[in-house]
C-alpha cells in the first residue's frame, strides 16, 4: 500500500488536487480497490456534491467519504470487530454532570463550578480534546505533579474526572466514539501481530 501527503497551509490547493486525482481514478477504473478520502465530519457532504458536480463523473460505488469516526468503524467493520455499545454525546454529557457531582468534594479548581449550567458539556469537549491527544488520567497526574500553580489544580481535577468517566464506562460496558479510532488502531495492530504468525 503506498501513502502519500500533500501538506500545506490553507488555500493551497490540497483539497482541490485529491478531488482532482479521486475523479482521475474513478473515470480510469470505475471498479476497483476501495478508495477513501479522510474528512472533517462536517465536510463529508460538501465533498460528495464537489465530486457529483463535475459532469464527468455521474456517480461512483468505490469512493468513501469517512470522517475519522467512521473510518474507525469501517475499519472495525472490515475486521468483523464490533465496537461495543456506543454512549451518546448527550449520554456523555449526563454522565459527566453525574460525575461532577460525585465528585464535587475530591475537585480543586471545579468544585464551584461543577453545578453550573453548561459546565458539563463544556467538560465533555475538554476530556474530548484530552482523548484526542492521547492524554491518559495517568499522564495528566503526572503534569499535575510537575507543576505548582493552579493549572496543577486544573490538571488534577480533570486526571480525576477523566479516570472515573473511563472507570464508568468500563463498569456499564459502553464505548465512547472518541474512543473508536483507538479501538481501530488496535484491530489494526492485531490483524498484524496474526498475519506475521
Amino acid at each position: 500500500m503506498r501513502t502519500r501527503f500533500l501538506l500545506g497551509p490553507a488555500g493551497t490547493g490540497k483539497t482541490f488536487r485529491c478531488l482532482a486525482e479521486i475523479r482521475a481514478a474513478l473515470q480510469k477504473s470505475p471498479e476497483g480497490s476501495p478508495l477513501i478520502l479522510l474528512a472533517p465530519k462536517q465536510a463529508t457532504f460538501q465533498l460528495e456534491r464537489q465530486l457529483l458536480s463535475d459532469a464527468n463523473l455521474s456517480g461512483y460505488a468505490r469512493l468513501q467519504i469517512l470522517s475519522f469516526e467512521r473510518l474507525a468503524d469501517f475499519i472495525l467493520t472490515r475486521l468483523q470487530r464490533a465496537p461495543g455499545k456506543m454512549l451518546s454525546d448527550e449520554g456523555r454529557i449526563m454522565v459527566l454532570r453525574a460525575l461532577l457531582l460525585q465528585n464535587k468534594d475530591k475537585l480543586k479548581i471545579f468544585r464551584s463550578s461543577a453545578r453550573m449550567p453548561g459546565f458539563a458539556q463544556q467538560l465533555s469537549l475538554l476530556l474530548r480534546e484530552l482523548q484526542r491527544h492521547q492524554l491518559s488520567p495517568v499522564t495528566l497526574s503526572k503534569l499535575s505533579g510537575q507543576i505548582e500553580s493552579e493549572l496543577s489544580d486544573k490538571l488534577h481535577d480533570l486526571a480525576l474526572l477523566l479516570n472515573a468517566y473511563f472507570d464508568w464506562l468500563k463498569t456499564h460496558e459502553l464505548q465512547d466514539a472518541n474512543g473508536l479510532l483507538d479501538l481501530a488502531a488496535e484491530a489494526l495492530r492485531d490483524q498484524k501481530d496474526s498475519a506475521q504468525q
